[in-house]
């Protein structure tokens, strides 16, 4: 909650007289100014990926990187920060994996390199490590296990959702107003969330954001957005404000969502990270 996969096409033409050769397409800007100290040596993996099967789509928020695979009705959501629930960043990059938004792991930093960073957990199954590593307009990732399985990447674009920033605005507004309804009411019939790196469903979403928004008041608002089919996300910040001075915290989140029948979108699924205080950038 807010709370926590074809190449670039170069193309020569062939000379026809002294017809001139047709301008370079410009490389999409990327927004770098969102990166924490440790995570802005990770600035070239930002942006938008097409791989053969699957996109990525990497965007920053006050210090966290947030990655939205999207592939057919199926996504995955990844999160790199430096920082573990509230207070100061410890400066330790984790990759957080959360497919189809049904459970969480976590791999830790292993190595940082000039265009490569490697995350490992060698407590889970499979796999036991992942990297990221660029070379010019390349993007692979690396799953390292029983057997490595690398994907590869080619800078793509991203449909942007103003439908979907819209409706994650219409919700922080209903939240507002009518507090745990209003969020179990922005959800769709098979949406979820995360509580202690569990899925939760149903009745328990309301159940678990009723003490927080009884509270006190968590108001966000989207800074990016982009969709696929009939899946797409919004990526924001949030402030909690609760009831006395000291109960006050921001955060970042991703919002996953599905369309319905009628054109309307409701949560998928939703996850975020405490903004935390910086750390120095990442030991290489």
């Amino acid at each position: 909650m807010r709370i926590i996969t074809a190449s670039l096409l170069f193309a020569t033409l062939v000379a026809c007289g002294s017809q001139p050769a047709a301008p370079a397409k410009p490389a999409p800007v990327v927004d770098t100014t969102e990166l924490s100290p440790a995570l802005a040596p990770l600035a070239w993996w930002l942006g938008d990926w097409k791989g053969d099967s699957a996109t990525e789509h990497w965007v920053a928020a006050a210090g966290a990187m947030y990655g939205i695979s999207l592939a057919g009705d199926t996504f995955e959501v990844m999160i790199v920060d430096d920082g573990e629930g509230a207070g100061p960043a410890d400066g330790v990059l984790r990759f957080i994996a959360i497919p189809n938004g049904e459970r969480s792991v976590e791999f830790k930093q292993e190595s940082v390199g000039a265009s490569t960073v490697t995350f490992a957990n060698p407590a889970h199954d499979d796999p036991k490590a992942i990297t990221y590593a660029r070379d010019g307009e390349t993007l692979r990732a690396t799953l390292h296990g029983a057997k490595d399985t690398t994907f590869t990447f080619s800078p793509g674009t991203r449909t942007p959702g103003p439908e979907l920033e819209a409706a994650d605005k219409a919700f922080a507004a209903d939240v507002a107003a009518r507090g745990a309804v209003g969020w179990m009411a922005a959800f769709d019939p098979k949406g979820g969330m995360l509580r202690k790196g569990a899925r939760i469903e149903g009745a328990a979403i309301q159940e678990t954001m009723e003490p927080v928004l009884s509270s006190g008041l968590l108001a966000w608002a989207p800074i990016a957005s982009g969709k696929q089919g009939p899946i797409g996300f919004t990526v924001g910040k949030a402030t909690y404000t609760g009831k006395t001075p000291d109960d006050k915290w921001d955060s970042t989140y991703v919002t996953m969502w599905r369309q319905q029948p009628d054109g309307s979108w409701k949560v998928l699924f939703d996850t975020g990270r405490a903004v935390n205080a910086p750390s120095a950038p990442a030991a290489r």
